[in-house]
């Protein structure tokens, strides 16, 4: 019987990891890897989590929650009641966009500054000041109508998305210092409590509003959110020492001409799903509808994205085709904001109907067009000799979500403005153009990437196992080329 307890990977082994060129690897058994026809390591058995770490979970993923609600919670009401405030639909698109501004500049501040403030303490803080903002924004509608209502709404979303910006960072930090042999597995399980914040948060707004008016949405989650940042005091642990790893090359990611066709997939993507934040509750409220029935259909978006988004990303990884996907879903997105508007060539009424079938049309693209982004992103780094570790991972992650959020703040702003000065028809059917231009334009990209001799991208994974010496377990280290 092998014994592998004092195998360590040498500085050569690891050169070969890095090298585009992979073999292939493949499993003896349970417990053994085969590299190219040598027994490697001994594979670590199932992983099995703390009391601690299990309310660490729960405590991150619920502020997660309550952090994309307050984000969200605001979208069937406020339009309505900024305008009769008299807030213009640009003034209204800008308050919501300059969350994802601030949050855009903020957050690479916040990471830089991370060991010196400490991850508990801006965790706690960030999310405190969330809190305390949304409070506040409940009580907005008592200033004065017009530009003193816009300056001090401006205001109040900015701080709370400095607040969300920490809680986010910090959160990513305490995930990667108290999970690191499951990061990738507790990232992904938090991110369904994102997608389910972002679904139920109209819904929710909707009903408080039509209970309570203005101040009660906001009244209720920022209590509750105070409620948690203290009970945080009590239950997130002490900071551990960071562990500092060397960046990643933004000059270098910026200089392969594909990294910005994922770039601006994801600006688009974005900027796409935000539109439609400032615009489209007033357009349903020209048939009558109840803020209730308009959460309703701010709900149908999340419950269609979040069916077809990890059926889109389950294909994305089966079949190596995110690049495909990605077209598919900008093509699919011209189609249904030409029937959300409608594009009056068309000849489709404008009906509650027809735009519920153009909100499902466009939220299947959305799941198509923004879930593969990242790993495309990440095929193209790769092959083109950026090394497969955790520095990339950053630069990658780092440009990504510059760009998304970028997108989420010229979305409300651009289609504030377009329905100021045309009507939602026309604004709509313009934005699917867009779409239906930047997929024209990828495709030929990518027909001439795969012309000069790039081809079919095909991940080829190999894994190896590097011992820990402080609890003599194996980690195990997935290193993926193209």
């Amino acid at each position: 019987m092998l014994n592998f307890e004092n195998y360590e990977s040498t500085e050569e082994e690891l050169l070969i990891l890095e090298n585009r060129n992979y073999k292939s690897c493949s499993k003896v058994n349970d417990n053994v890897i085969k590299e190219n026809g040598i027994l490697v390591k001994e594979e670590k058995t199932n992983y099995v989590y703390t009391r601690e770490q299990k309310v660490l979970f729960i405590c991150i993923a619920l502020s997660n929650l309550f952090q994309y609600i307050s984000w969200s919670v605001l979208a069937p009401f406020f339009p309505t009641e900024a305008a009769r405030l008299d807030a213009s639909p640009t003034q209204v698109g800008l308050i919501f966009g300059i969350y994802s501004l601030v949050q855009c500049l903020s957050s690479p501040v916040f990471g830089k500054f991370l060991p010196v403030i400490g991850a508990r303490f801006m965790y706690i803080a960030g999310y405190f000041l969330t809190a305390g903002c949304n409070i506040v924004f409940g009580f907005l509608d008592k200033l004065d109508p017009g530009l003193e209502f816009v300056i001090f709404c401006a205001v109040t979303r900015s701080l709370e998305a400095l607040g969300t910006a920490a809680v986010l960072t910090a959160g990513m930090s305490l995930i990667a210092n108290k999970f690191p042999d499951a990061i990738g597995q507790v990232m992904g399980t938090v991110e369904v409590f994102v997608g389910v914040g972002l679904m139920i948060g109209p819904f929710i707004g909707g009903v408080l509003y039509e209970i309570g008016g203005y101040t009660l949405p906001f009244a209720v989650l920022g209590g509750v959110m105070l409620l948690h940042s203290f009970l945080l005091l009590f239950i997130l642990p002490l900071d551990d020492e960071n562990i500092r790893t060397k960046s990643g090359s933004y000059l270098w990611l910026l200089s392969i001409p594909g990294t910005w066709v994922a770039t601006s997939a994801a600006f688009i993507g974005a900027a796409s799903v935000t539109f439609l934040d400032p615009t489209l509750s007033p357009e349903l409220e020209k048939f009558n509808l109840t803020p209730i029935q308009v959460g309703l259909v701010f709900l149908l978006m999340g419950v269609s994205y979040g069916i077809t988004a990890p059926i889109f990303g389950w294909l994305s990884d089966k079949y190596n085709i995110p690049r495909l996907l990605i077209i598919f879903g900008c093509f699919l997105s011209c189609v249904g904001y030409l029937t959300l508007g409608p594009w009056l060539p068309l000849h489709i009424p404008h009906s509650v109907a027809t735009m519920c079938i153009g909100i499902i049309v466009l939220n299947v693209a959305f799941g198509s067009a923004i879930t593969p982004t990242y790993q495309d992103y990440l095929g193209t780094v790769t092959f083109n000799g950026m090394p497969d570790n955790m520095s990339t991972y950053g630069v990658v992650s780092g440009m990504f979500m510059c760009a998304y959020s970028l997108g989420s703040f010229t979305g409300p702003l651009l289609g504030g403005l377009l329905v100021e000065n045309l009507n939602f028809g026309t604004a709509s059917s313009l934005l699917g153009f867009l779409n239906f231009i930047f997929a024209v334009v990828m495709l030929i990209f990518s027909l001439f990437e795969y012309r000069c001799g790039k081809g079919r991208r095909k991940m080829i994974c190999t894994s190896r196992f590097n011992h820990r010496t402080d609890g003599g377990q194996y980690q195990e280290i997935t290193y993926c080329a193209q």
